[in-house]
């Protein structure tokens, strides 16, 4: 996604605010340690200097969301984050509740694959239908052109009902691993290991600050 649809995207859909709003409110950072991911809520559209210092930590923004989110958290990406929203609260949905939400999208997207699926599978059996059974086409005769198209539109018609139904289960199959993925991350020995990633990487960022004090 390029910068300025990006920006296109979100001036769409975050409302623009009155002026007297103060930054605190018009700017919310949540952090959540299932996923280590920081993220930015803008109740106003973000000026071309905050996207680009916000685009520059690694922020993206996601449209289905309706916020800026940084794929992993760093000290560089908490600082732009303070900067802006003032503190960084708990996130309030769990990974789980956005995966469920995710599973909930891609079994909509399946769902409309299927119905489509099964549309053009009906038009090609009535299509086929009014061709006798076992009837050949009839070169020279003045039908040959008409049963050519047929044959061909009853072959094309299959080729797309066989995408869509295929497109149909790639997105219950990814509606079943989004699930799954959500029921991995929740269990203890992954949250165990992810909390001691997390302690040793917030010794490390300790020890870099107390280096630089010492210079």
């Amino acid at each position: 996604m390029t910068q300025a649809l990006a920006q296109a995207l979100s001036a769409e859909t975050i409302p623009q605010t009155d002026a007297e709003e103060g930054i605190g409110q018009a700017y919310r950072g949540t952090y959540s340690p299932d996923d280590n991911k920081l993220r930015l809520y803008a109740s106003l559209r973000l000026d071309e200097e905050t996207y680009k210092k916000v685009h520059d930590a690694g922020f993206r923004w996601a449209p289905k969301q309706g916020l800026f989110v940084a794929p992993a958290w760093t000290p560089g990406r908490e600082d732009v984050l303070l900067s802006l929203a003032g503190d960084i609260e708990d996130e309030d949905s769990t990974l789980f509740d956005r995966q469920e939400q995710r599973a909930e999208r891609f079994n909509d997207y399946s769902d409309k694959r299927a119905g489509e699926s099964e549309q053009v599978l009906s038009h090609v059996d009535a299509l086929a239908s009014s061709i006798p059974f076992g009837q050949p086409i009839l070169v020279g005769h003045h039908s040959e052109r008409r049963a050519r198209r047929d044959a061909q539109r009853i072959e094309n018609g299959m080729k797309r009902a066989v995408m869509l139904f295929e497109r149909a289960e790639y997105w219950e199959e990814r509606a079943e691993a989004s699930l799954r993925h959500a029921k991995y991350k929740e269990r203890p020995d992954v949250r165990y290991r992810r909390i001691k990633k997390l302690e040793a990487e917030l010794r490390k960022a300790e020890k870099n600050i107390a280096g630089r004090r010492n210079l």
